[in-house]
């Protein structure tokens, strides 16, 4: 429950400080998928295997890519007030 208002908030404030800010300033979040860190070696490799399957590129989503979305927003100018996905589809599913 707690990341799932985490995240919601994350996605109104990146809405709601556009409208304050937008004739001046962009404002944009990005929201990752799955991304390979050093705790998943803790994980049973079950629950790894789970969470690439979920995913329609299945695989990890690397932090290079993550930063990608980031450098990509940075030229952006005319993008404001969005949320990047960079989850490998699984928000398709």
């Amino acid at each position: 429950m707690a990341y799932s208002a985490a995240k919601a908030a994350v996605i109104n404030f990146t809405k709601t400080l556009t409208k304050e800010v937008a004739q001046n300033i962009t404002v944009n979040a990005v929201a990752p998928g799955f991304v390979y860190t050093p705790n998943h070696e803790a994980m049973p490799k079950e629950m790894t295997n789970e969470f690439i399957e979920e995913t329609l590129i299945k695989r990890f989503i690397s932090d290079t890519e993550i930063g990608e979305a980031f450098i990509y927003l940075v030229g952006a100018n005319a993008v404001t007030g969005e949320v990047l996905v960079v989850d490998g589809g699984f928000t398709l599913k």
